[in-house]
């Protein structure tokens, strides 16, 4: 299916944008068009007039500003997955690109489109979850600085007003909270082949003392339903070393805590493949934070 004609308006910088968000009434934003353009194909959105803003290089960068790291709403995922600051201090955010489609749509797609859709199958998800980076949002009336957990309301549902445009978004460094202690992350993903969507996406973010205990987890399960925080699951590892069985325990707390839109079968499968790739997940970043 082709998308409904439409009307290109492009744009030369942010206030540009905004103002014509104001005056065209069934619009949409469009940067590197990998998570509008499919959406339009199928007719789930038919918007009359595209604001192009992928001219606006100003938004498109990658950058250390000390405890974060700043991305542009229009840096590509490339551009996020290969920048030092990325590799060296959210190593889990590169390692999530990496498996997002294949090249061509890592080289086109930008950071603040797929936020902005919030595809519930989509990569991104858990990992901004584990993270909570802060997200900055523009409008007319100035910008609104909001964590990400608070940003993210539900599947494509993000507090994201008329006439507003995501800006940036300030990712938090992974760094020990203790002189002697590590950190580690991993992004785990489950699809049918590779490339495609996650049928389970898991990001975790182990952090150990110096005595190899974990002092704090975070785990998200993306694309078995609802994204889901596995709390329980944070719980069970905390105050351990994953020793007598609690990588078990935990996967199953991950069983429970998942909600698949599927029935029978295929549901049944979905919460078993959120328990193991939570389980693979939860082990790779101990390791790493051991070796941290």
């Amino acid at each position: 299916m082709y998308p409904s004609q439409f009307t290109h308006v492009p744009v030369e910088s942010v206030e540009e944008a905004l103002d014509a968000l104001q005056e065209y009434d069934d619009s949409e934003l469009i940067a590197g068009g990998q998570s509008l353009v499919p959406l339009q194909k199928t007719r789930f959105a038919s918007p009359e007039y595209l604001i192009d803003i992928s001219g606006l290089d100003n938004l498109r960068y990658v950058e250390d500003t000390g405890n974060s790291v700043e991305v542009g709403a229009l840096a590509r995922h490339t551009d996020i997955e290969r920048a030092d600051p990325i590799v060296e201090s959210v190593y889990l955010f590169s390692e999530c690109i990496g498996q997002i489609a294949d090249w061509p749509v890592r080289n086109q797609g930008s950071f603040g489109g797929t936020i902005a859709e919030a595809d519930p199958s989509g990569d991104y998800l858990p990992v901004l979850q584990v993270l909570n980076p802060d997200i900055t949002v523009q409008g007319l009336d100035g910008e609104r600085t909001i964590p990400f957990n608070e940003f993210y309301i539900g599947m494509f549902t993000v507090d994201l007003e008329e006439g507003e445009l995501i800006t940036s978004a300030s990712l938090p460094k992974l760094t020990p909270s203790v002189e002697d202690g590590g950190i580690g992350s991993t992004y785990k993903k489950h699809a049918e082949r590779s490339g495609d969507y996650a049928l389970v996406g898991v990001a975790a973010i182990v952090e150990v003392d110096g005595d190899d205990v974990i002092t704090n987890a975070r785990l998200s399960i993306g694309s078995v339903g609802p994204l889901t925080q596995a709390t329980e699951a944070e719980k069970t590892v905390e105050g351990t070393t994953l020793e007598n069985g609690v990588l078990d325990q935990a996967e199953a707390a991950v069983r429970d805590a998942v909600l698949p839109d599927e029935g029978g079968s295929e549901g049944e499968y979905k919460e078993a493949m959120a328990g193991e790739f939570a389980g693979r997940a939860i082990k790779t970043a101990y390791e790493r934070a051991l070796d941290n």
